[in-house]
């Protein structure tokens, strides 16, 4: 049975695993940026609804909710480095695939379709870098929380600015939005291509063995012991109504902002190109959630996650405004734009980092990959029903209505924010939410 503790330690990683660490975790945040952000301006871009493009990217997050099931596939069957290595080639198929699907009548059902495997395959490969992480490096390193964080985010500069700027440069030059989104996938196939070369070289090959069978009498104790050790928390109700409850603002929001950037005029939109949504989004954007995640980071180390959450919940809630704003004036200029969305964006990065620290203070203790899949999965579960039918409710009131909506719906992070208990400590030694 696998137990895993934390380990704290200033040394330096040693210079070898520079070779595949970073990559490894750019190639882990991907596939969460095509799946959940490019998917919505392809859609958007291939003439569907707000409705359709949200309903049905909403399953997306299955294979989240299902992460604990398949991070037992992970220990149970083959090696960690098997499990990286092929979720990576998946991953290349997979996006050749939703080139392929293109040039077929049925191509919105099989893209979506495609894009689900998509989804199943990031958790998989993010399950078994998480483990292969623990086999190679040593216990006395912490280095995976900083450094997933940084290139994970890294990876949304790529993947969300480079793809929508090449495809709306291709569309300029094709005049055919089909044809620019088959290139579009089929570079983003040859990248994860010789991603998985260049790990399939590089990766380590450590000693390795499943854990235990999936349906064993150990696997059925082992679940217990984690379900119930989750229970017995104090204030666990509270810490479950805070997970599915503070995020889900930000589910809606999510998905409509950048539709309403680049949606015509006519339908209530900005009328952004691809290339000023890639800039906008892709770059200032991108760069500003990680300034805002490195900035409450440091905040909730100096003064402790209690003294900082309030700020938190105000950053991650009222900046959102700004969107009434622009819906209303209908603003084209695009340095106020990109204002707006840096404003937003780094409020974002400061605010969520304090629901990012519960998770991983849930997860201390025995079996901590697995109770960190068990919150991740209720986080999904909220992501997911806050979307389904956000763009048919967009649809409906427009989209000055729907942001004003949104900021209502913001009273929810400071009602569940006020019932969980958090101890002074948390945040500056580790401790747990008592």
């Amino acid at each position: 049975m696998e137990q895993e503790t934390l380990y704290s330690s200033k040394e330096p990683l040693p210079k070898r695993y520079g070779w595949w660490l970073p990559s490894l975790h750019f190639t882990g945040g991907l596939p969460y940026v095509i799946v959940f952000l490019v998917s919505l301006v392809f859609y958007n871009r291939m003439g569907e609804s707000n409705g359709a493009i949200t309903l049905s990217t909403s399953s997306f997050f299955i294979p989240f909710i299902l992460r604990p099931v398949l991070g037992r596939f992970v220990s149970s069957f083959s090696t960690k480095r098997f499990w990286v290595l092929t979720m990576e080639l998946a991953l290349g198929l997979c996006m050749m695939g939703i080139a392929k699907s293109l040039t077929s009548s049925s191509w919105f059902l099989l893209s979506m379709l495609l894009l689900f495997f998509t989804a199943s395959a990031a958790v998989i490969h993010d399950v078994a870098i998480s483990r292969f992480y623990k086999l190679v490096v040593p216990r006395q390193h912490t280095v995976y929380a900083g450094s997933n964080i940084v290139f994970m985010f890294l990876s949304i500069v790529f993947g969300l600015g480079i793809p929508i700027m090449v495809a709306g440069n291709l569309e300029v030059l094709n005049r055919r939005v089909t044809t620019s989104w088959i290139t579009t996938f089929n570079l983003l196939a040859l990248a994860f291509f010789v991603l998985f070369v260049y790990h399939l070289i590089m990766l380590p090959r450590p000693t390795d063995k499943p854990s235990m069978r999936v349906g064993s009498g150990l696997t059925r104790r082992w679940w217990n012991e984690t379900k119930n050790s989750f229970m017995q928390l104090p204030y666990s109700l509270s810490i479950l109504f805070f997970l599915l409850l503070f995020l889900i603002p930000e589910g809606m929001f999510f998905r409509i902002a950048p539709l309403f950037l680049i949606d015509p005029e006519s339908n209530g939109g900005l009328s952004l190109s691809p290339q000023e949504l890639a800039l906008a989004q892709g770059s200032v954007g991108a760069f500003a959630v990680i300034w805002g995640c490195i900035l409450g980071i440091k905040a909730i180390h100096k003064w402790g996650l209690k003294r900082c959450i309030w700020w938190m919940v105000c950053a991650i809630t009222f900046p959102k405004m700004l969107y009434i704003y622009l819906s209303y004036n209908f603003v084209s200029t695009l340095s106020v734009i990109n204002v707006v969305v840096f404003v937003e964006q780094f409020c974002f990065g400061f605010g969520v980092m304090a629901y990012i620290y519960l998770l991983f203070h849930l997860s201390i203790g025995k079996y901590s990959t697995f109770r960190l899949s068990l919150v991740t999965a209720v986080t999904a579960f909220s992501l997911m029903a806050s979307g389904w039918f956000t763009g048919i409710l967009q649809e409906y009131v427009g989209y000055r209505h729907f942001f004003v909506i949104v900021s209502v719906a913001n009273i929810l992070p400071f009602v569940v924010t006020a019932i969980i208990h958090i101890d002074k400590k948390t945040g500056k030694t580790m401790g747990q939410i008592n």
